[in-house]
């Protein structure tokens, strides 16, 4: 019975679960306060450790902890000949990262380097300085190469190389870059090319050179999603300023699949042009979703529609067929950033309860007092347009804007919110027209009290609203009532008021 008494602190096994959930700096915090707990965490310290020029840990320091060091990140970091032999040294060492800004002598010591740690190499990334076909070769012997990233590479010998070596990550980021496609790249059947371990795919401002295909650049792109069946996370982005179709060959592609592959897809981010129905199309295809992104999209009832519906497509017998979700999508999602109509907000903060951040998206005062009570009370990030349709001078509209505010006073677990975030869409043609919309006015007579329980709160911005008037007395309710508070960006028309934000550590935009 004794045995039940004990503390589960003292237990070594415990502790170290518990560290596993702590970030570096509460780490830190712990070995300070306890030799026990120091005993216990220095292993998690220094398990993982990020060497660049100026910060490098002298030789005595990493024998001192040599046996808990298992992985190394280099960041901007200028390596001589061969490798430090401080880290070459290191018995329990499993896992190289090569991040930005890395530099070699020439590009045959980065060649011979990867040749030596070939077995534990796991990130790399490359740009134009170091590629080449003996680095392509030598990264195809990396037996646990799992994150790649290429950025500003012209490629073109080395295409089958290139995507060999892709079969094997699981991340992969392609970033201004150019590269031509294997002849036999598009041929319907052909696995050769299959990509069948990458979860999380990033691409941006990519090109294919000297295209010996009949399809588009943007076609075969899409041929290189398609090939990608594991994916869990995409993001895409290049603005084209030529053909308007150009995105949409893209989507095509891709949502025209038979049959569909992409079915563990659940956080995607277009950073392109796309409109409602193609969009709309993606999401009934798509089994869950954490996070959607599509600032440059104009989105409408389609894509509401989809977000919301009980009923997904999908292939049964070579025939799409409709068939009942587990969840609806809006029950599943995690963050928003769209360009919604009036409207669609609401409709969101209503109907996603596991919303984490919304952005991008329009909101009236009117909509917010008359809709249904929101159900996203674990949402933290709130960028959003919200336009005042109320006189706020009259009694009536004083009343309606304290119930705006109200509701969002109920969103306790927010740490930053933006209540005039106009999409970047619209914005540089409404800037260049001299538009400014009117938000809630965020003075105590209007209802900035009901914000009373936002304690975690670390910044408030109103930037593109001209019409704000915070006075002193609303400024120090702020510091008052908001204790994490960091920042609050916007036009703050009494200097008083702005020196008195800055004297207690809250930065300001005023100058």
């Amino acid at each position: 019975m004794d045995s039940l008494k004990l503390n589960p602190l003292e237990f070594p096994e415990i502790l170290l679960l518990i560290g596993e959930s702590l970030d570096r700096s509460d780490l830190l915090s712990c070995i300070r306060v306890s030799k026990y707990f120091h005993r216990i965490f220095i292993r998690l310290v220094w398990r993982e450790i990020t060497i660049t020029s100026s910060r490098n840990p002298t030789g005595r320091t990493i024998y001192k902890h040599k046996g808990y060091i298992k992985e190394i990140i280099f960041n901007d970091y200028t390596f001589r000949a061969s490798f430090p032999k401080m880290y070459g040294q290191l018995q329990g060492l499993k896992s190289i990262t090569y991040g930005k800004r890395c530099r070699w002598p020439t590009p045959i010591h980065l060649v011979n380097q990867i040749k030596v740690r070939s077995s534990i190499i796991t990130s790399f990334r490359l740009t134009a300085k170091e590629a080449s076909l003996e680095l392509w070769k030598a990264l195809l012997e990396c037996t646990n190469l799992n994150h790649l990233e290429v950025y500003h590479v012209y490629t073109e010998v080395a295409a089958d190389l290139f995507l060999q070596v892709c079969k094997k990550v699981r991340h992969l980021e392609l970033d201004n870059a150019a590269f031509q496609l294997p002849i036999n790249f598009m041929s319907s059947g052909d696995s050769e090319y299959l990509l069948p371990n990458i979860r999380t795919l990033r691409i941006h401002n990519v090109s294919i050179v000297n295209n010996r295909f009949s399809s588009t650049g943007w076609y075969c792109l899409g041929m290189l999603v398609k090939n990608c069946p594991a994916l869990c996370s995409l993001n895409i982005g290049n603005y084209s300023k030529g053909d308007p179709t150009a995105h949409a060959k893209f989507y095509r592609v891709v949502h025209h699949q038979r049959p569909w592959t992409l079915s563990n897809l659940s956080d995607l981010s277009i950073n392109m042009r796309i409109n409602d129905k193609d969009l709309a199309t993606l999401l009934r295809r798509m089994t869950k979703l954490k996070r959607l992104c599509a600032p440059y999209g104009l989105i409408d009832e389609l894509t509401l529609q989809e977000l919301l519906a009980d009923k997904q497509e999908v292939m049964d017998s070579g025939q799409l067929v409709q068939k009942t979700r587990l969840w609806r999508l809006c029950e599943t999602v995690e963050t928003l950033k769209l360009n919604g109509r009036s409207g669609f907000a609401h409709t969101i903060l209503s109907n996603c309860p596991r919303l984490k951040s919304l952005a991008g998206v329009n909101i009236t005062v009117t909509e917010i007092i008359e809709g249904a009570e929101w159900v996203c009370t674990g949402l933290t990030q709130l960028a959003i347009d919200l336009e005042v349709d109320v006189d706020q001078e009259t009694e009536e509209g004083m009343t309606k804007t304290r119930i705006a505010f109200r509701r969002l006073g109920k969103l306790t677990q927010l740490e930053h919110i933006d209540l005039a975030d106009w999409n970047s869409y619209f914005e540089v043609e409404w800037a260049s027209r001299g538009v400014y919309r009117r938000s809630l006015d965020l003075r105590l007579k209007s209802g900035l009290d009901e914000l009373a329980n936002l304690k975690r709160l670390r910044s408030l911005s109103f930037e593109r609203d001209k019409h704000q008037r915070i006075q002193l007395e609303d400024a120090e309710w702020m510091v008052n009532n908001w204790p994490n508070l960091e920042c609050v960006l916007g036009d703050l028309n009494e200097s008083s008021v702005a020196t008195l934000l800055k004297k207690h550590n809250i930065s300001t935009n005023q100058y």
